[in-house]
């Protein structure tokens, strides 16, 4: 439990030093920087110096706590899932995760079970549209999907209702139409951004709440559309992409939207209707029709609302009319289109929360904020005796700060201030740190951010007393070492997803059925792929297309 409570990210001291995520690490940056060689003999020569002088870090778990987790990963009766919202974690029954999971899955009017992967034949198709419609090259080649990952589905437990159901959730990296989705997200997004109710983030929302002054009947409320993106109707979406874009960008956009296809528990599915649930174009795309759907519903409605700010499917409103009229105006927002259906919240002793804000009403007509919290809130933070670098963790110190006095007024942040250090206090951090980050200047920070951006970058783990020193020698060459964490407690525990065929490139090995022999193999693309192909030379005894096909010819 001790361990369990320092939350999913918590990062372990490995036992070990990773010389082969090291060596890759710099390799790649080396690469990258097309540095002399000369001078990249001279980094590896260093990095393997640094590296035979290095001892394991100190643990940060005791041996007692590694096998607790060990024994909780191969526990086949339980999962350990992290909470939909709050950072909690949650111990739940293996077979009852299935069943909610399968029943979500089985819901024909949504989802439709699939007899095989579709993962290539997407793949193609995905190939073929990018080379209709995008005409340089060189972006062609950017965004061609090759040797694509299966979408896979999984649930996080939502402690926050009743009954504990699971919100669904598609692992989409890598997938067939994954690097086209981002270009095309990054494309609608300006034109996202235009829209007169659009809301960024929680600053911007502030900065609204700031123009708006309220007479005694106004009411505060939010709206909240039911299962967005399962329910936006696609062709209307693809449509409005179209007259407000091009044609192009439209059946790009379209071969990305109907990629709906995922894994679970062994099978495939298909989403029947809505957007791509872990695309990131879905964003965008549920944006683009949400402004036009608003635009219609407002200006179809005899009273309008005063002011009317969203975020995705979240939704803002100041509303002048009375709460009669409001239920009124609910049930016509509720009847534009039979897919989209509202929920709504009205403030409740002058407040309610939108985002991470808490808005309140002032006697003067004035709105103050502070940060809001859900009752399921865990305040769980990265733990201080977290194996991650010290930059990482103050870094989340300071956005933590700096979150505090954004969302909170004057009124409230000392208390909001007071909460802030007692809950960094029980993630293990001291006094002397807290209240440097809550000094810190947040400009300095940005313009340190702003000149590392132009360096090449070399992804380490991070390994106190190794790839820090390792770090500040290739400063000398400006390459910025980006850590990343050797392993964290979510890569010990067993993972809800459906596990993949080897996705990486890399040294593989077959052993010879017949004999005792070996063959070492290397490729630059999947090992899953390679694989496949050594089995396809075997079965049609293709001997000069695969060293184990002539190996079986010959026995």
């Amino acid at each position: 439990q001790s361990i369990l409570a320092k939350g999913f990210n918590f990062a372990l001291a490995p036992r070990n030093i990773p010389v082969e995520e090291i060596v890759t690490g710099v390799e790649c940056a080396i690469f990258n920087s097309k540095i002399p060689e000369v001078n990249a003999e001279e980094i590896r020569q260093d990095v393997c110096r640094i590296i035979r002088k290095s001892k394991p870090p100190k643990s940060n778990c005791t041996a007692e706590e590694r096998r607790e987790l060990t024994k909780l990963n191969k526990n086949e009766d339980i999962l350990i899932l992290q909470a939909d919202k709050g950072n909690a974690t949650v111990i739940v029954n293996t077979d009852d995760y299935k069943l909610k999971m399968h029943q979500e899955v089985n819901n024909t009017a949504i989802y439709e079970k699939l007899k095989r992967d579709p993962t290539k034949r997407i793949e193609i198709r995905t190939k073929a549209i990018i080379k209709q419609n995008v005409q340089s090259e060189e972006k062609r080649k950017e965004l061609n999907p090759q040797d694509s990952r299966i979408p896979r589905l999984y649930g996080l437990p939502k402690i926050h209702k009743e009954g504990t159901p699971y919100r669904p959730i598609v692992s989409a990296i890598g997938s067939p139409s994954y690097k086209l989705a981002k270009y095309v997200a990054r494309e609608l997004q300006p034109t996202v951004e235009r829209a007169a109710s659009y809301i960024k983030n929680s600053r911007h929302f502030i900065d609204m709440l700031k123009r708006i002054t309220l007479n005694k009947t106004d009411l505060l409320v939010s709206f909240d559309v039911v299962s967005l993106f399962t329910k936006i109707p696609i062709q209307e979406t693809i449509k409005i992409i179209e007259e407000q874009f091009d044609r192009r960008l439209a059946e790009l956009a379209k071969v990305c939207l109907t990629t709906t296809y995922f894994k679970f528990d062994g099978e495939f599915y298909q989403q029947k209707e809505g957007a791509a649930m872990g695309s990131p174009v879905s964003p965008a795309a549920a944006n683009l029709y949400l402004s036009s759907f608003e635009e219609e519903a407002i200006n179809s409605s005899t009273l309008k609302p005063t002011h009317w700010y969203r975020y995705i499917d979240d939704t803002f409103v100041i509303w002048p009319h009375g709460r009669q009229k409001l239920e009124e105006f609910l049930g016509h927002l509720n009847s534009i289109h039979p897919n989209i259906k509202f929920t709504m919240e009205i403030e409740e002793n002058g407040q309610i929360p939108f985002l991470d804000v808490l808005v309140k009403r002032n006697a003067e007509g004035t709105l103050s904020h502070t940060v809001y919290r859900k009752t399921t809130h865990t305040d769980r933070y990265l733990h201080a005796e977290s194996h991650h670098h010290p930059k990482q963790k103050r870094g989340i110190l300071h956005t933590l700060a700096h979150r505090s006095k954004t969302i909170s007024d004057k009124q409230h942040l000392r208390e909001e201030l007071q909460h802030l250090q007692q809950a960094l206090a029980s993630n293990g951090y001291t006094k002397t740190e807290i209240q440097r980050a809550i000094t810190r200047d947040r400009r300095q920070k940005q313009q340190e951010n702003e000149e590392e951006d132009t360096k090449i970058r070399a992804f380490l783990p991070y390994v106190k007393g190794t790839t820090d020193k390792i770090s500040k020698y290739l400063e000398k060459y400006k390459i910025k070492t980006v850590f990343t964490t050797h392993q964290k407690i979510q890569d010990v525990l067993k993972s809800p997803k459906d596990r993949l065929p080897l996705q990486t490139e890399g040294v593989y090995r077959i052993p010879c059925s017949n004999c005792e022999e070996i063959y070492i193999g290397q490729t630059g693309r999947t090992v899953a792929t390679r694989k496949r192909e050594h089995e396809a030379a075997v079965r049609l005894q293709h001997t000069d297309k695969s060293a184990t096909a002539a190996h079986s010819v010959d026995k």
